[in-house]
């Protein structure tokens, strides 16, 4: 659930607990993919350590990060909740990175079946909710604002992110990045 940490309106725990129980335990090193643009995308996931990039490229072929998910989010290609839909975005692991993962088919019967027959709606509204969130922070909160969500949300992204991929995900150019660095001091 890319982002939700900075909007948390919904308690997956029951989910996030269901994936690390049954979950399968993966290590991913630093570039590689959890999920391909254009490729299935049947898994869905709890990170436990390290973070991961949602991106895609843009008009111009650049790769643009879009979102990230670190400790203790969701990460998959689960927006839209349909099977046999290819994912519409790469997610790649910043640095080591674990995560438990399971099918997404089986993390959907376990919301059907255990779960209250209002979470699978409210787990999308809260998908929704947190990228509505994103995107209005995005057109609203100036680039230092948004990096210094960031630097509360993740003290440690400048370790695990390049600069080019943090100026993507605030939506500047990578020398405006390194200028705006310098007079915050960080």
């Amino acid at each position: 659930m890319a982002d939700l940490v900075l909007y948390d309106i919904f308690d997956i725990s029951p989910l996030c607990d269901f994936i690390r129980s049954r979950g399968e335990l993966r290590v991913f090193k630093k570039g590689e993919y959890f999920c391909r643009l254009g490729s299935p995308a049947p898994d869905i996931a709890v990170v436990s350590s390290g973070g991961f990039a949602f991106s895609r490229p843009d008009y111009k072929g650049d790769s643009q990060t879009f979102s990230l998910a670190f400790s203790g989010e969701i990460i998959g290609a689960y927006v839209p909740m349909m099977f046999g839909r290819t994912s519409p975005f790469d997610s790649t692991a910043l640095c080591r990175s674990e995560i438990h993962t399971v099918p997404l088919k089986e993390a959907m019967r376990f919301m059907d079946d255990e779960l209250p027959p209002s979470f699978r709606l409210e787990f999308i509204r809260a998908v929704a909710y947190g990228f509505m969130m994103r995107m209005m922070g995005f057109r609203c909160n100036s680039p230092e604002e948004r990096y210094r969500e960031l630097l509360v949300r993740v003290p440690e992204i400048v370790g695990q992110m390049s600069n080019s991929a943090i100026a993507s995900y605030l939506g500047i150019t990578r020398e405006t990045f390194s200028r705006m660095r310098s007079r915050m001091g960080k």
